[in-house]
């Protein structure tokens, strides 16, 4: 019986690395996947696509009522390529902005 004991102690040694090593890569969701489950996604998780979409709807829908709006053509090209100007010089503006050196300090005399 000593004998049987060894092996299975023996087997037992030689098995657990190995089942350690296929349990290192299993997460939380593969385990409630198993049994039929799942996360719930978080609040900004949901939000963040509904604010993007918006933000999209909107964006066509004011370019939809400029080029539907009763004026010239020039006059609409004027403004469209006015627009694009300024949208451009705060987008050069802003990323100016965030290039500067965080670390930069002044000296204080």
């Amino acid at each position: 019986m000593d004998f049987a004991k060894t092996i299975l102690a023996i087997g037992s040694a030689i098995g657990v690395p190995e089942l350690i090593k296929s349990a290192e890569g299993v997460e939380l969701n593969d385990l409630l996947g198993f049994v039929g489950l799942e996360r719930k996604p978080s609040s900004l998780a949901q939000l963040v696509p509904a604010i993007a979409m918006i933000t999209v709807s909107a964006a066509v829908g004011a370019g939809v009522a400029l080029l539907l709006a009763p004026s010239a053509g020039s006059k609409l090209r004027a403004k469209l390529s006015d627009g694009l100007d300024d949208a451009k010089h705060r987008l050069s503006d802003s990323i100016s902005q965030h290039q500067t050196p965080r670390n930069h300090r002044h000296a204080v005399s």
